[in-house]
């Protein structure tokens, strides 16, 4: 960060701080029980395995609402689900499938809890873990977002200045792609160190096959991260992807939609408990983060500060709940506050905007059923607020998400049926001063942007037990009537502007992973993405019509040799 007087101070005094309660905890970490943490990226398929038995109803303690996971708490979580279908007594070719193929993904990992090893591993290091090979061709224009000068500092972005990455490939960390043919790599390995200390990366390269973006980097890092377990818990630095909330096709309050935030984290490996009377709210999950938006060329207020917080419990075998806050605040030509004013902006205690030291708060709060006499169907409801008026009065400008999955729509689990829907507040993520949540000019959160509305209705099949075919149709508007600035004077935006309107079909098909001889045994997996969209005055443009295609075939490769040990 960039720092101006009292600012400057600021920011070496928390990076100091920072690393002083890194250091303690890391010192800690060394005579506790310990394990090594590795977070598993978004796009993997192993999510969409547990995702499955959780609907299926063999997972009694996963909260999808936080993620990635760890590797090890996936393989707690398979575990879990062979148990509770061997307990069933039932006999279930899908799940059964589903359990095998995790077992083969987190072998590793499943052997150190079967042997009760997981607290008790010696240095190693995992050069490859996962090799991801894609091909993208993209068609049609992209969005974007853009409203101009802020009525408070007119030298400086107001509102929400955000494009779009790719057309109909939302969530995939803003990974840069041009119009025509694209390539994209992705390749990550890990190392453990003194039974404690855990650190990977995951890199990518994409673009258009026969030239560069401009501005955009072929070669990017997706995931880096150092972390230090210290019993259950798990402290890290690095840049790492994070979905927050619920919502199958986006989350409103955070998600891989940009590329993911460098940040210091904490948060729990596994589920646990509260002490006392509090035990009564169930099995549990939390992170904190602390972290810093991306810059932006002068005179604009320039990487902000961003940290937040989310609960999330199952008190009762057939409902979950869970809330979050985030504040952004600071920033170059925003940072005239005291040490106190820092910690309070922190925190999110202010809750009046003074000029010269801005913040911009959200909270959320979340819920979901479990009805396993009605085809084990799940009932989702989530909400967004942003900002507060004055002090501590209740968030204003709400957006809206919610839905319902049916995972056995047919009694054999092989047929599922999705309803959901977002309503997006005309000030969703927008803000003045700079402080719009939106990181490498990608919008953080729910990737349709404020003032807009989406349905999606998607109904799945399994083939053979071991492909899923996802057909997904959807509808979306959006109104230019963002950024309202409530206080500060009319929307910022071009006279003349109208509604959009979209409309357009997606299709998903994944393969579970199976060991190729010919590799020697690797692991290997395939999915395929083809959607396509008609919208009308795309960007607000009045009586234009556009056409937008995506066409994505992957392949990934996990090689099954276990980590390189030292004792």
């Amino acid at each position: 960060m960039v720092g101006h007087g009292k600012g400057g101070f600021l920011s070496a005094l928390q990076l100091v701080l920072a690393s002083a309660f890194a250091l303690l905890l890391l010192w800690f970490g060394t005579a506790l029980a310990s394990t090594y943490v590795v977070y598993i990226p978004l796009d993997s398929t192993i999510y969409n395995e547990l995702d499955e038995l959780n609907g299926l109803g063999y997972l009694d303690t996963y909260m999808d609402e936080i993620r990635p996971i760890a590797q090890v708490e996936a393989a707690r979580l398979t575990l879990e689900a062979a148990q509770n279908l061997a307990e069933s007594g039932k006999n279930d070719p899908l799940a059964s499938k589903l359990i095998a193929t995790l077992r083969l993904q987190l072998k590793e990992e499943i052997g150190w809890l079967e042997n009760n090893a997981e607290d008790n591993q010696p240095t190693m290091i995992h050069p490859l873990e996962r090799a991801e090979v894609q091909y993208v061709y993209s068609a049609g224009p992209r969005r974007y977002w853009q409203t101009g000068p802020d009525a408070l500092l007119p030298t400086g972005p107001g509102g929400i200045n955000a494009k779009e990455a790719t057309p109909l490939w939302p969530n995939n960390d803003g990974l840069p792609t041009g119009a025509g043919s694209n390539e994209v790599v992705r390749a990550s390995g890990w190392a453990g160190f003194d039974g404690f200390l855990t650190g990977y990366a995951e890199g990518a390269t994409s673009g258009p096959f026969t030239r560069s973006l401009a501005g955009q980097n072929r070669l990017n890092l997706l995931d880096g991260e150092i972390v230090a377990s210290l019993g259950n818990f798990a402290l890290s630095f690095g840049q790492e992807e994070a979905w927050w909330s619920v919502g199958h096709f986006g989350s409103l309050a955070l998600s891989d939609n940009s590329p993911p935030l460098t940040a210091l984290r904490l948060q729990n490996i596994h589920p646990t408990y509260l002490p006392w009377i509090l035990r009564y709210l169930g099995p549990f999950r939390f992170q904190f983060f602390f972290g810093q938006l991306s810059y932006q060329p002068d005179p604009y207020v320039s990487a902000p500060w961003f940290d937040g917080e989310i609960f999330s419990f199952k008190p009762l075998p057939y409902f979950e709940f869970g809330f979050f806050h985030q504040i952004d605040f600071g920033g170059r030509f925003n940072n005239d506050y005291s040490t106190a004013g820092f910690l309070a902006r922190a925190f999110g205690i202010p809750g009046v905007h003074p000029a010269g030291a801005n913040s911009h708060s959200r909270a959320g709060l979340y819920v979901k059923f479990y009805l396993p006499w009605l085809r084990n169907a799940e009932l989702y409801q989530g909400t967004l607020a942003e900002d507060k008026l004055a002090g501590f009065l209740p968030f204003v400008r709400v957006s809206y998400q919610g839905g319902v999955y049916i995972p056995r729509l047919t009694e054999d689990g092989l047929t599922d049926l999705r309803f959901e829907y977002v309503i997006t507040d005309g000030d969703y993520s927008v803000y003045s001063s700079g402080l719009a949540l939106v990181y490498q000019d990608m919008l953080i959160g729910y990737p349709l942007g404020p003032n807009a509305s989406e349905i999606d209705f998607q109904i799945g099949r399994w083939i053979n037990l071991l492909y899923k075919t996802d057909v997904d149709f959807f509808w979306t508007t959006q109104a230019p009537g963002y950024d309202h600035h409530l206080f500060y004077g009319p929307p910022y935006y071009p006279p003349g502007i109208v509604d959009e309107y979209s409309g357009g079909v997606a299709i998903d098909v994944w393969r579970l992973a199976e060991q190729m001889s010919f590799l020697g045994g690797t692991l290997g997996t395939m999915r395929i993405r083809a959607a396509f969209e008609y919208a009308r005055n795309l960007n607000y443009a009045p009586g234009t019509t556009s056409l937008r295609g995506l066409l994505v075939l992957s392949g990934s490769f996990r090689p099954m040799y276990d980590s390189f040990a030292w004792q």
